[in-house]
């Protein structure tokens, strides 16, 4: 199973509203409907209104191949042309990560939220992965739905890891030396039963 991260930004001259509720109405069922994710969340951001970007996506994907070749042809012009709609396509950062889930449980609280912990650091990104690991892995033995993104080198995406938890936790992880941007979001998930890459299989 194969996952990457894109962080996305509305198109110019709207409200970040506008983009997420697009996202949510429009763009997510063309996308589910087209290319053969097995998991597929949005994560709307609902603070931080300088941060750059308005959500945070979630792919899985058994078949990255297939996935090219669909965005190589009719069905990423389809898909383009529906970002140009409501996303400001100049600033769409992609990223595959390495997803270590630490605890299981619940990926969101009872009202959909979660905190979306980005980490970046002057270090190499094999020590910022080493010292995450370790210090989140002591946060997930006293909580639920813990798990972390190791991203991957090589990218723009505005972090070298993230760090999701579910709801807005009373206590972090201690990464001193590193830099952390805590965002609140809002996780949608599109169900199992309306991805093409579930009912493939």
């Amino acid at each position: 199973m194969i996952k990457s991260l894109c962080a996305l930004a509305r198109k110019p001259g709207t409200t970040r509203g506008q983009f997420q509720s697009y996202y949510e109405e429009k763009h997510a069922p063309l996308a589910a409907g087209l290319f053969p994710f097995s998991g597929y969340v949005r994560n709307h951001l609902i603070d931080a209104p300088d941060f750059g970007w308005d959500t945070i996506s979630e792919f899985w994907n058994d078949d990255m191949a297939g996935t090219a070749a669909l965005l190589a042809g009719t069905v990423g012009e389809t898909m383009r042309a529906d970002e140009e709609q409501f996303m400001d396509r100049t600033k769409v950062v992609p990223a595959r990560v390495e997803e270590i889930v630490l605890s299981p449980g619940a990926r969101a609280d009872a009202l959909g939220l979660r905190s979306a912990l980005l980490v970046t650091g002057t270090r190499a990104s094999a020590d910022i992965h080493a010292q995450v690991i370790e210090q989140v892995r002591e946060l997930a033995e006293h909580s639920e739905g813990v798990s972390v993104d190791l991203v991957d080198t090589g990218t723009q995406f505005p972090a070298s890891a993230v760090i999701w938890l579910p709801g807005e936790p009373s206590a972090l992880p201690d990464l001193s030396g590193l830099a952390v941007t805590a965002l609140l979001v809002r996780r949608c998930g599109t169900a199992v039963t309306e991805l093409l890459g579930t009912r493939r299989s």
